[in-house]
């Protein structure tokens, strides 16, 4: 798996750079990530995100998007009243692939699916330290994602986005006193994006 991230991830920039009918662009940004199921709430692990992507219009306001991103989620408690302390920490390769709408000229909403390969997953159930995760979450991982960009300047764009894991990302959580659903990825992140070609 991690050949075809490498080789794609070499091909992006060159198609973004020479193809005339292609945008491309980088962006990074943070991340605040919580893991359903896992019986703690909050946005409270925070992570990074870099990724890289091209796009071409399909319509007058309409734009097919595809990258490849790096990102961390997981999920993190820290309730030292009731003793309780819990942080997963998932870091994933994803390629987001998109449809965007150029509502306004400065306003663009997105839409699409993303495909993650999970690198590595750690946890740490007590306080004493990141361990790799058990149960095993799942090595691939399916989610939807809903976005919104606000652009600054022609090559400078502020975004905010949503993604849910379609699917459990692992079957089960170790609490016998509820019913198991499976865990999923509920993830908000903000980035800035700088374009290398005019978006219109």
């Amino acid at each position: 798996m991690k050949t075809p991230v490498l080789w794609f991830f070499c091909l992006l920039i060159p198609l973004g750079l020479r193809a005339q009918e292609f945008n491309g662009g980088f962006y990074t940004g943070v991340v605040a990530s919580q893991l359903d199921g896992d019986q703690f709430e909050g946005y409270n692990k925070a992570g990074l995100l870099l990724g890289a992507y091209v796009n071409r219009d399909i319509y007058t306001k309409t734009q097919f998007q595809m990258g490849l991103r790096y990102i961390q989620k997981g999920s993190k408690k820290a309730d030292t009243k009731n003793n309780v302390y819990y942080k997963s920490q998932l870091h994933y390769v994803e390629m987001p692939i998109t449809l965007k709408y150029f509502y306004y000229k400065k306003l663009v909403f997105e839409g699409g699916f993303a495909i993650g390969y999970l690198i590595k997953a750690l946890e740490d159930k007590d306080g004493t330290g990141l361990i790799a995760a058990e149960p095993d979450f799942n090595k691939f991982e399916f989610s939807g994602l809903l976005g919104i960009s606000y652009f600054w300047t022609e090559k400078i764009s502020f975004q905010a986005h949503f993604s849910y894991s379609l699917l459990p990302v692992r079957p089960f959580f170790p609490n016998y006193n509820t019913i198991q659903k499976g865990q999923h990825n509920n993830v908000v992140y903000f980035t800035v994006a700088y374009h290398i070609a005019s978006w219109r």
